[in-house]
C-alpha cells in the first residue's frame, strides 16, 4: 500500500494534490512542530495581474507548539479581507461559481486550529477533483514517537501495514531510499508541478483538465 504522510497545508499548490493522488493512503502529520514561514497557513493566488502571498493570521504561532495547538486569529480584520480579495480576484474566472461556495465554507467553519482549517481546505477540493484517496490524522491514530524523525515514519508506516512511502521531493535532502530499505519499506519521491494556491487552478481550469496534470507526475 502506497502512503504519504505530510504537514496540512491550507488550500495548497496542485503538487501537493499530486502526492494525495499518487497514494492509498494520506496521512495528515499535525503533531509535528509548526514551521514558521512555511507554507502551513500561506500560499500565493493572482490579485491584479500578479502573485499575491496571503497568509491566514495564527494565535501566538511558534515553532515550539505542534501544529495542532497552533489556533487561527479569528479576531482580526485580516481573514474577511482575504476572502473579499478571493471573490474579487476571481470574480470573472471560468468556474468562479463552482468554487467560491468551496472556500467560503472552508472559512464558514471557523475551525479553532490552522490544522484543522488546512485539513479541511485539502479534503474539499480533493472532493471536488475527484481524489479517492483515504485520509487519516497522525493525532488521532495513536502512533508510536519517539525523537527520531525516521523512526517516527517508519512506526506509521508499519502501523498502517504499509510498504510503500511516498514523499515530496524535498525529502531527498532528509531521506534515503536504504534507510527505509533496512526496515522493509520501498521509498520514493515526487516531483510535482505548480506554485500557486489549488485556489487559482480551479478557478481557471475544468476539473478533467486539472485531474490530468495531476496524474502527470514523476516518482523518483
Amino acid at each position: 500500500m502506497r502512503t504519504a504522510i505530510m504537514q496540512p497545508y491550507f488550500c495548497p499548490y496542485i503538487g501537493y494534490f499530486q502526492l494525495v493522488a499518487s497514494v492509498d493512503l494520506f496521512i495528515f502529520y499535525d503533531d509535528v512542530h509548526y514551521i514558521k514561514g512555511g507554507w502551513i497557513n500561506r500560499n500565493k493566488i493572482i490579485s491584479g495581474n500578479k502573485e499575491y502571498l496571503f497568509t491566514i493570521p495564527l494565535a501566538d504561532a511558534s515553532s515550539f507548539k505542534l501544529i495542532k495547538d497552533t489556533g487561527v486569529n479569528w479576531k482580526v480584520k485580516d481573514i474577511p479581507k482575504l476572502l473579499s480579495n478571493i471573490k474579487m480576484s476571481y470574480a470573472r474566472a471560468p468556474y468562479f461559481k463552482d468554487v467560491m461556495p468551496i472556500v467560503e465554507d472552508i472559512f464558514s467553519r471557523r475551525q479553532e486550529t490552522i490544522s484543522q482549517m488546512a485539513i479541511d481546505s485539502v479534503m474539499a477540493f480533493s472532493r471536488y477533483l475527484g481524489i479517492g484517496t483515504q485520509f487519516k490524522v497522525s493525532s488521532q491514530e495513536g502512533y508510536a514517537r519517539t525523537d527520531d524523525r525516521l523512526q517516527n515514519l517508519v512506526n506509521i508506516l508499519n502501523a498502517e501495514k504499509s510498504d510503500h512511502y511516498i514523499n515530496p521531493i524535498g525529502g531527498m535532502e532528509l531521506y534515503t531510499k536504504e534507510e527505509f530499505a533496512q526496515h522493509g519499506i520501498k521509498l520514493n519521491f515526487i516531483k510535482g508541478q505548480g506554485s500557486l494556491s489549488i485556489i487559482d487552478v480551479c478557478m481557471s481550469r475544468p476539473v478533467d483538465k486539472i485531474k490530468e496534470t495531476i496524474s502527470n507526475y514523476t516518482l523518483i
